[in-house]
């Protein structure tokens, strides 16, 4: 385990030395699968949501709270709910939301559009920088990137 916990750190380390990757570049590296203790306390940017790029400048976070917690803004709303990871298999839900009307055209289409897409969550892949959640047929129906470190 111990390590496990070193070839992480150094992995971490090494990839602090090169560029700074775009915040919509795609994973490039093999996926990390089942790995429900690294997600823990993580703070991500959704990318796209079934495969379309988002609308809007405003960034959408997903944070995994807990083990059985998450949050994030949907483009003029909050939501919260539960998680549950077991291996490689996610579900997420159900989810509540304040309830503010969008005023930028396309976001309130966005926001349900990523509601919906959660509820669809049965699995999901990692790398240390991205995170993309899949369906039942595993296919990715939501791409994140990990959020800047302040």
């Amino acid at each position: 385990m111990r390590s496990i916990i070193n070839l992480l750190l150094i992995a971490i380390m090494m990839g602090g030395c090169g560029s700074t990757p775009s915040s919509t570049t795609q994973p490039t590296s093999a996926p990390t699968i089942g790995d429900a203790a690294a997600l823990i306390g993580s703070r991500w940017n959704v990318l796209t949501i079934n495969g379309k790029p988002l609308v809007g400048s405003k960034p959408l976070p997903f944070v995994i709270e807990s083990a059985s917690q998450v949050s994030g803004d949907g483009g003029c709303n909050g939501y919260g709910g539960g998680i549950t990871i077991d291996g490689t298999s996610m579900q997420i839900g159900p989810l509540v939301s304040t309830l503010m009307a969008c005023v930028e055209p396309g976001i309130q289409d966005q926001e349900t559009a990523l509601h919906q897409q959660f509820e669809r969550v049965r699995s999901y892949q990692h790398t240390a920088t991205h995170l993309t959640l899949l369906d039942a047929e595993g296919t990715a129906i939501i791409t994140m990137v990990r959020q800047p470190t302040p």
